[in-house]
C-alpha cells in the first residue's frame, strides 16, 4: 500500500517504540491491545514518515505534538506531510501533549468519533487489493500444485520485505503444516514480519483456540485466519469475532468440485467434507467473518486463471469483501477476475515468488483497464 519506506525509517521506528514520551505512552495504555475496538499500531512507518499511532481499518493517523512543532519550519513540514497522507486516502488527527495530560477523555471521544465515520476520499478509497500469498512450511515459504509437490520459494521475511517496497496491499502468511501436524502458530515470524514491513498481514495455521488468535494480534499480526478450525467448530468464528472484532477475523475457504458441487476440504485439502460451499461461506458471514478468502484447488497452482463463475455466485451472494485465490497465471487472469467477478482483492503466490508477474507492472495494467489500484 505505501511504498519508499526504507531501511532507516523501519529502524528509526523501532528505536522510537522503544524510547516513547510520556504523552505517547499515556495514550497508548488506551489504544492498546483494540480497545476501543479496533488495531492501533505505534510509532507505525507509513511511506517516508513514522506516524506516532495508526489504524489500518480506518485509515487514521493520530499525532502528539510537542512544543517543538509550534516552530514555523515545523509546523510548515507537519502541514506538507498531513497534506500527502491525505492524498493517499489517511486521515490525521493531532493533539498537544498538554490535552493528553489535561483532558485525555476528550481526546479519545475525538478519537472514538472520527473511527464512526468511514474513510472516504484519496486514490485508495475503492482499490482492488493485490495480495501476496506465503505458504510456510518449517520456516520457509513454499509453493507446489494442488497442495502437492511443494518446493522452496524463500525465506518468508525478507519476501515480505520485497512485497511491500514492490506495493503490494497485503501479505497473508498460511503455515500450511500447522493443523495437520498439530503444531502451534508462526509467533516468532510474526514478530520479524512487523518489524520490518508497513503492510497490514494476515496470519493462518493451527488457530484452534481464543488464545492462540490473541497471541499473534498482540505479535503484529493485523487480522487472523481460520479454515480447519471454524469448520469443525462453527461457534469459534462467532468467539473469534466477539473477542476482537469482526474485522480482524479471515474465515478462509478451500473447495474443490466433486460430482458437480463445490465442496469445503480441510487440512490444507487433505480431507473432503460434506458442506457445500456457498452454504458454508453464508454461515460464515452470518456468524462473523470479516472477510472471506476462498481457493480454488481445483485451479490452485495450475496458472490457468482464477474460478471466476465461482467466484462472482460466492460475491453475489454475500456482502463482506472476497479474496479470489487459486490460479493466477498472467496479468491477464487478473483483469479478468476483477472485471468478471467485482472481488475485492486477488491473492497469489508463485506469480509473485518467482518473478514471473512483478507487482508494479501489475498495477500499471489494472489502472490501464479503469481498474482502480493503489501505486
Amino acid at each position: 500500500m505505501f511504498q519508499g519506506a526504507s531501511h532507516i525509517i523501519f529502524q528509526n521506528a523501532e528505536r522510537l517504540r522503544n524510547n516513547m514520551t510520556s504523552a505517547e505512552t499515556l495514550l497508548w495504555g488506551y489504544l492498546k491491545g483494540n480497545q476501543l475496538g479496533v488495531r492501533f499500531r505505534r510509532q507505525h512507518p507509513i511511506s517516508n514518515y513514522i506516524a506516532d499511532f495508526y489504524c489500518h481499518k480506518h485509515k487514521l493517523i493520530i499525532e502528539l505534538d510537542g512544543s517543538i512543532h509550534l516552530l514555523p519550519e515545523v509546523y510548515k513540514n507537519d502541514i506538507e506531510r498531513q497534506h500527502h497522507l491525505e492524498t493517499l486516502g489517511i486521515r490525521v488527527l493531532r493533539f498537544s501533549n498538554e490535552q493528553i495530560f489535561i483532558n485525555i477523555h476528550t481526546v479519545l471521544t475525538t478519537i472514538q468519533a472520527a473511527l464512526q465515520t468511514p474513510p472516504s476520499g484519496g486514490r485508495g478509497a475503492l482499490a482492488k487489493r493485490i495480495i501476496p500469498c506465503l505458504d510456510v512450511k518449517d520456516g520457509r515459504t513454499v509453493k507446489g500444485v494442488n497442495f502437492v509437490d511443494l518446493r522452496d520459494a524463500g525465506d518468508p521475511v525478507e519476501l515480505a520485505w520485497q512485497y511491500s517496497q514492490q506495493g503490494a496491499d497485503e501479505l497473508v502468511f498460511l503455515d500450511i503444516t500447522a493443523t495437520h501436524e498439530r503444531r502451534k502458530t508462526m509467533v516468532e515470524l510474526v514478530k520479524a514480519v512487523a518489524r520490518q514491513i508497513n503492510i497490514p498481514f494476515t496470519i493462518g495455521g493451527g488457530i484452534n483456540e481464543i488464545a492462540d488468535a490473541d497471541i499473534l494480534l498482540n505479535a503484529g499480526a493485523d487480522k487472523i485466519s481460520i479454515n480447519s478450525a471454524a469448520v469443525r467448530n462453527p461457534d469459534f468464528i462467532d468467539e473469534l469475532a466477539s473477542a476482537f472484532g469482526k474485522q480482524f477475523v479471515v474465515v478462509a475457504v478451500d473447495t474443490k468440485l466433486i460430482d458437480g458441487t463445490n465442496l469445503v476440504h480441510l487440512n490444507g485439502g487433505r480431507i473432503a467434507t460434506q458442506f457445500e460451499t456457498e452454504d458454508w461461506i453464508r454461515e460464515a458471514e452470518e456468524r462473523g467473518a470479516g472477510e472471506i478468502l476462498l481457493t480454488s484447488m481445483d485451479h490452485d497452482g495450475t496458472k490457468g486463471g482464477f474460478d471466476n463463475s465461482l467466484l462472482k455466485r460466492i460475491n453475489d451472494k454475500i456482502t463482506i469483501p472476497l479474496i479470489a485465490s487459486g490460479g493466477a497465471g498472467n496479468v491477464q487472469h487478473f483483469i479478468d477476475v476483477f472485471e468478471k467477478t467485482n472481488v475485492d482483492a486477488a491473492l497469489a503466490a508463485s506469480v509473485f515468488h518467482y518473478g514471473e508477474i512483478l507487482i508494479p507492472s501489475l498495477k500499471e495494467e489494472l489502472r490501464k483497464h479503469n481498474i482502480e489500484v493503489r501505486l
